[in-house]
Parts: C-alpha cells; sequence; structure tokens
C-alpha cells in the first residue's frame, strides 16, 4: 500500500520536475522563522508542587518582560520585508494575556510588558506586505493561575496561546489546504491539525497537560506554477518535557508525511515544507524502549530525506533538503541562543530549521538569517533563539 501510494505521488509530482523555469530568477523564494516566546516553558512543564510551579510561572513572565518582545518582532518583521519571500512560515507565534481574578487589586498592570501577541505586532510591523493565508493553533492555557501572596487566591490568571503561522505575500494568492484531520486521529485547529501523538503531562495540581504540536497548509500559484506550502512545528528533543518527547515527535513526522500523501493535491505542483522540525541532521536513530530491543526507531530529518517512517519502512519520495543543494558547505546552524538573548556571540549548534521540497529544484540558494552580532535589537538582544533560513528555489 505504501509502495502504492509513493508511484502515484511521484507520478503526479512529474510535470513539475519537466518545467524549467528562468534561469536568472528563483521560481519562489520561502522563508522559515521561530519567533521564540521569550523564555523557557520547561520549569513550568516540569515543577514537581504549587511553589515551585508558581515560581516558574513568575519568572518564565519576567523572562518574556525582558526579552523585549516588541523590539524583536520588529527586527523579524524586517528580515522579512527584506528577503520578500513569497511564503513563511512562522513557528512560536504567541499570544499572552493578563486576566484578572477579581481581587481587591488590579495586578495585570505588574505584567504588562509580557504581555503581547506575536502575530498582531507581526502584521502591523510588516504593513500590507503581508497576509495571514493560514494557521494552526497548538499548545492553549486558557488560566494559568499565578500567586502573588501566601493567601492561596490566585491573583491573575495568564492566557498563553502557541501558534504555527503562514504569512503570504499581498501579491500571492494561497488558500489553506482542507486536511482530512480525523482520517489521521488528528484534532481540527483553525487552518490546519493538531497531531495525534503528543507530549502529555500534569500540573502540580494533578491536572492533565497536552504539549498539542501541529501542521498547517496552503496551496499557491506563483509565476505559473503551483505549490503546496507546508508549515510545521514538532516537539522538541531537548531539553525534553516528557521522557519519551524524541519518539514523540518521531511519529509526529511520520503522521505529517502520512497526511500530505493521503491529501490531493493540484496536478504538477510542487510540494514545499518548511518548520522547526527539531531535528538535526546528526541526529542518530535510536531505541526508544528496552536497551536490547532490535527496533530502532528514526528521527524526523531522517524520516523526511530519505523517505521512510519511524521505523525505517518505505513511506513516499524522500524529500530534498534545501540547505545541501545550496553551494558551499556551511554550516547552517539555526539553534539556539541563550534563553534571555543576551549572549555576545552567536553560539548556535545545530540545524533543526529548514527547507525540505519535492520533487528537488535544480538550483537552490539558502541563507540563515539573524544569526550575526548585526542582526542584534538595538537594546542588544538576538530577535530570536533560532536563526531563520531563506531559500530561492529554481526549478
Amino acid at each position: 500500500m505504501n509502495k502504492l501510494f509513493s508511484f502515484l505521488l511521484a507520478t503526479l509530482l512529474l510535470p513539475a520536475v519537466l518545467w524549467a523555469g528562468p534561469p536568472g530568477k528563483p521560481d519562489i523564494v520561502v522563508m522559515t522563522q521561530n519567533q521564540y516566546l521569550g523564555a523557557d516553558l520547561t520549569p513550568i512543564i516540569q515543577a514537581g508542587d504549587p511553589v515551585e510551579y508558581n515560581l516558574a510561572v513568575l519568572e518564565a513572565i519576567a523572562g518574556v518582560a525582558a526579552n523585549n518582545t516588541p523590539e524583536r518582532i520588529e527586527a523579524l518583521a524586517q528580515s522579512i520585508l527584506d528577503r520578500a519571500p513569497h511564503l513563511v512560515g512562522l513557528q512560536e507565534v504567541y499570544r499572552f494575556e493578563c486576566i484578572e481574578a477579581g481581587t481587591a487589586w488590579s495586578d495585570c498592570g505588574l505584567f504588562d510588558a509580557a504581555m503581547n501577541d506575536h502575530l498582531a505586532l507581526t502584521l502591523a510591523a510588516l504593513g500590507s506586505e503581508y497576509y495571514v493565508a493560514g494557521s494552526v493553533n497548538n499548545l492553549d492555557l486558557p488560566g494559568l493561575p499565578v500567586y502573588l501572596n501566601a493567601d492561596l487566591e490566585p491573583d491573575v490568571f495568564i492566557s498563553v496561546l502557541d501558534r504555527d503561522v503562514i504569512l503570504a505575500r499581498s501579491d500571492v494568492d494561497a488558500t489553506p489546504v482542507p486536511f482530512p484531520c480525523d482520517l489521521f486521529g488528528q484534532v481540527e485547529s483553525a487552518d490546519g491539525c493538531n497531531y495525534d501523538f503528543v507530549a502529555e503531562t500534569s500540573l502540580p495540581d494533578g491536572s492533565p497537560l497536552e504539549i498539542l504540536r501541529g501542521y498547517v497548509a496552503v496551496d499557491a500559484g506563483i509565476g505559473g506554477a503551483y505549490y503546496r506550502f507546508v508549515n510545521t512545528h514538532l516537539e522538541v528533543q531537548y531539553p525534553a518535557p516528557t521522557p519519551d518527547a524524541p519518539l514523540v515527535q518521531a511519529i509526529q513526522m511520520t503522521e505529517l508525511i502520512g497526511a500530505l500523501l493521503f491529501t490531493p493535491m493540484p496536478v504538477g505542483a510542487r510540494l514545499v515544507m518548511v518548520g522547526d522540525i527539531n531535528s538535526d541532521p546528526l541526529h542518530p536513530v535510536f531505541q526508544p524502549f528496552l536497551p536490547a530491543s532490535d527496533l530502532a526507531v528514526f528521527p524526523p530529518y531522517q524520516q523526511l530525506t530519505t523517505g521512510v517512517d519511524l521505523f525505517g519502512l518505505p513511506l513516499a519520495p524522500a524529500f530534498a533538503d534545501a540547505w545541501l543543494l545550496r553551494p558551499g558547505k556551511p554550516r547552517g546552524h539555526t539553534c539556539c541562543q541563550a534563553a534571555d538573548l543576551s549572549n555576545h556571540a552567536s553560539i548556535l549548534y545545530e540545524r533543526i530549521d529548514g527547507v525540505f521540497m519535492l520533487p528537488a529544484p535544480l538550483r537552490v540558494k539558502a541563507n540563515v538569517l539573524d544569526s550575526e552580532t548585526g542582526d542584534k535589537t538595538p537594546s542588544g538582544l538576538w530577535p530570536s533563539d533560532h536563526a531563520s533560513v531563506v531559500a530561492r528555489l529554481f526549478y
């Protein structure tokens, strides 16, 4: 069955392989950009008791405020404007809101600097040059209680929403892809789907917490060719929110590849996937269960670029990695700067953000952005803990 669908997909894509655009101008320019929420949420997720949890929440809010989201988003938006990509995949597009608890005091004012909406700030900085073509809602915490004294009554509630968003340039007509999410055991979310298999933990009060991740895609016609543009953000491998996080992200990639295989696309369309897959080319195949087990799991990058599922079984045609097709052999590291973004020199050490294509273009020009000291904001912060990647694809 897998071989049959691989053959059908390859047949659908054959006309795109035979089509070649003008040699001097890219057929399409795409970008992936992780905007960074501004703090590490892992201490909140791993808090062992209510006191530790409350301190972790307060520290995270302070970190978000110190990392000056409006200034950083302005810099990230300028990177988009400078390269003018047709389509952009954004990850960690957070929205933080403070909700009063009804106490005698108005305490939300204490947290104003951290309460921002990344998407609203991004669109304001981009002006009329870009619009939201599709989005998926991931982690959604409607109200984290925050305690400011010992009376055991929450003083405010913090609402947290994480989204992945696709932006389209104003001259590009892009429409969301209607994935049949329920067919894959997934849940429809805004214009995309949340993965069925996600990391799960619990808050100190015992309530369960699912760390939702998802994907979203649009179909767009650009320069006489059709593209399906996919954006995703997979579970992290390290620091892991749960011990099975590497397995979770591997299953999520298999879910995504399967969804792309089984969802019809325009004849001859080219498939371009971007995102933070939290998987480096050097991450090895691993054994997630018993040490003596022969069962091996392939991480997301290996799945994408070799055409297999998480167990190494043939699943789909192999995607091309844009970075490997560019001239030269720079490292292309995209992650990660210090959590407070204040490190002087860049400390990026792995390549987990990328652009992947099916079929492979004839030529690629790709660059890592927001990774040089000259890219820092006026207050000396890195625009994100990730570098962005822009790719110009010549078919």
